[in-house]
């Protein structure tokens, strides 16, 4: 399912809300709404901020922003989010999966994900896709490892989160290839070199993966679930081309100061839970390789801790070297 370009433009434009019945912890219904993105204007992931920031438009009292502050593997947006005010008006919608791998992956994380954030409201789960440019040799990962192990360490890939590298890094153990990691501070950094060769391949979220292949610009090879997910059936898993047990599946999600009062984060569990419900939320999420996800309140309260546990795991198995 392609997505509408009319709906993809309507995504990226920010507009200003409908006056609704605000709530009573806040004194002026014109104050802002920052939605944090930590990712660069026009990305691939941002459009999906962008997208949330749109249609939430006509459901929060107030004109909806995108603050993007894109670094540090997503750090950057999740520490301005944790220091800001606790009012409600600062929500990161990104991919809580990430930020809470953050913490076995960060030699010196700056703050503790599971402490200073909470989960007002989650949205879609989704997986990274394995990517190759569209004149590389390899159609599919049986070639592409061939390829990898006959240059050996001459061998290089692209990541820009930590998702992405958990399972390159997973794929390279399992493979028992030597294939050296490039990060890259944002997946916009890494495109002109896997398009000219530079990489050999690139591990990316859905968003960007089937946005560019759709373009004819990338070909897709493998993705990061156990089991093929529902909005990309037809794209394998790592574990049907010989190489089970990666099972890497991000959830995203509305983030918010862990000390913001309980009845703002229902207000906002509230906002979101009205978008996520609507059929074309769903249509879109879908055409974007995202598969609708909405937790209980209980089950939101622990998925950051139950996440970062996950995780440490992750990184024990992959045996990556903190950075």
């Amino acid at each position: 399912m392609l997505i509408d370009r009319r709906k993809a433009l309507t995504a990226l434009t920010c507009t200003a809300a409908t006056a609704l019945a605000y709530p009573a912890w806040s004194q002026d219904n014109r104050d802002i709404y920052n939605f944090v993105s930590a990712f660069p204007p026009g990305s691939g992931a941002d459009v999906l901020v962008r997208f949330w920031s749109q249609k939430l438009t006509p459901i929060i009292p107030g004109p909806i922003v995108v603050a993007n502050k894109p670094g540090a593997m997503g750090f950057l947006a999740a520490e301005y989010t944790a220091r800001s005010k606790p009012d409600g008006h600062t929500i990161f919608v990104h991919a809580g999966t990430s930020i809470a791998g953050n913490m076995h992956v960060f030699k010196n994380p700056p703050f503790d994900v599971t402490k200073d954030l909470r989960v007002a409201a989650t949205l879609s789960r989704h997986s990274y896709m394995l990517v190759a440019g569209k004149n590389a040799p390899y159609k599919n990962l049986q070639e592409l490892t061939a390829a990898l192990r006959s240059k050996g360490d001459k061998a290089t890939y692209g990541t820009s989160n930590t998702s992405s590298f958990l399972i390159g890094e997973l794929y390279k153990q399992k493979a028992n290839l030597k294939v050296v990691n490039v990060n890259y501070r944002t997946s916009a950094d890494w495109i002109n070199d896997l398009n000219s060769g530079a990489l050999d391949f690139a591990i990316v979220d859905s968003i960007a993966g089937l946005g560019v292949a759709r373009q004819g610009t990338w070909r897709l090879i493998a993705i990061g679930s156990g089991t093929r997910m529902a909005s990309t059936p037809d794209l394998p898993t790592f574990a049907e081309s010989g190489y089970p047990g990666i099972d890497v599946v991000s959830w995203w999600g509305a983030l918010v100061p862990s000390t913001t009062p309980e009845p703002i984060v229902e207000t906002i569990r509230g906002w979101f839970n009205k978008a996520v419900q609507s059929p074309d939320t769903t249509e879109f999420l879908k055409a974007s390789g995202n598969d609708v996800y909405s937790a209980s309140p209980e089950e939101a309260a622990g998925l950051l801790a139950a996440t970062a546990a996950q995780w440490k795991t992750f990184v024990e198995i992959a045996k990556i070297e903190k950075i």
